[in-house]
């Protein structure tokens, strides 16, 4: 696996510019930072030529330095305490190593995923033979951490079913392009395309929440014991006034139907609560596709099945159905549109 990657060191190093741009544009996120500065390491481990030391030491600072910024207002960050130990990782003893997680470790109040992404990470570097002693001690701290959690009863899904639709009009649009009468004619569209990829219980789907296509989607899924995952890219109350209750009693029910769903995979997710804030120059409908896509194409992009219900034509606005049919295009490939026009 060494050789295999040291014969990817272009790529290394292709991906050490990519967050060295980032941390340079917000210097505050030390996320992109410490991934610059560790595969500094890695590449002179891999490769055996020296790195820059005067380049290599102002980026380690500038991690420190944001790091420890969030730490004097959220002492209890994970995230900025683990990136404190991998920095650590770096150079320092084993003894200091294993502090440094274990002082992470002892905030992060028994989340498997956080823990489980560390361990990863540190797997990763241990195949690579990385500081051997330095990286075992501190995978020492997270299988012992780990034990005593258990893995997260969250079932691997046999495929993947991803959705994005038009909503329904609104009373003043000029030129009709999901007009009310259509719902039901829509509904049993995305409920025969999913009977006839044999959409069931073992399967894993994922939609926003506006009225129309999201909704009816939603629904369909449910009935057929799918597991699902709504999300929508503001908090409730500014949700359902843009993109719900305008179309009327019928969609504002149906949502809350839906959220109230007694199944145990079925939950609705609010992206500033999950991500954080949009930042300022995004928009905050493009992000929650590419939060929905990123998520789904997780389990493999070969699981992911998208299914748009489309006009075939331009949208509104950014973030609509057709930004992405082509981002999906772009990645995975398989789609299955409902056209609006032939309903």
């Amino acid at each position: 696996m060494r050789t295999a990657a040291t014969a990817e060191s272009a790529q290394l190093r292709q991906a050490i510019a990519a967050y060295l741009t980032g941390f340079r544009k917000d210097p505050r996120n030390y996320y992109p930072g410490i991934n610059a500065l560790t595969l500094s390491y890695l590449l002179e481990h891999l490769t055996g030529r020296k790195q820059a030391r005067q380049e290599r030491d102002a980026l380690s600072g500038g991690v420190l330095w944001a790091v420890n910024s969030v730490l004097t207002t959220s002492t209890r960050d994970y995230w900025a305490r683990v990136t404190l130990a991998e920095v650590e990782l770096l150079s320092a003893n084993s003894n200091r190593v294993e502090l440094a997680y274990r002082e992470a470790v002892a905030v992060s109040e028994g989340n498997w995923f956080a823990l489980d992404s560390s361990r990863q990470q540190l797997s990763l570097l241990s195949d690579l033979g990385f500081r051997p002693l330095e990286v075992a001690a501190a995978q020492g701290v997270f299988e012992q951490a780990l034990a005593g959690l258990g893995a997260p009863d969250e079932p691997v899904p046999n495929r993947v079913f991803l959705f994005s639709g038009h909503m329904i009009d609104r009373p003043d649009r000029p030129v009709p392009r999901f007009p009310a009468p259509k719902r039901d004619v829509a509904a049993a569209a995305i409920a025969s395309r999913l009977d006839e990829l044999g959409a069931g219980k073992s399967d894993l789907a994922f939609c926003g929440g506006a009225c129309g296509g999201d909704l009816l989607f939603a629904q369909a899924c449910l009935d057929r014991g799918l597991g699902l995952r709504v999300r929508i890219p503001f908090d409730e109350p500014t949700f359902l006034q843009k993109s719900v209750t305008f179309a009327g009693e019928f969609w504002q029910g149906l949502y809350f139907q839906i959220k109230n769903h007694p199944a145990p995979r079925s939950k609705i997710l609010v992206m500033p609560e999950v991500l954080g804030s949009t930042p300022a120059g995004v928009d905050p409908f493009v992000r929650n596709n590419l939060w929905q896509l990123y998520t789904a194409l997780a389990w493999g992009p070969e699981k992911v099945h998208f299914i748009c219900l489309w006009n075939r034509q331009g949208g509104d606005g950014p973030g609509g159905t057709k930004n992405m049919y082509d981002i999906v295009t772009r990645y995975s490939g398989r789609t299955y549109v409902i056209d609006t026009n032939t309903l």
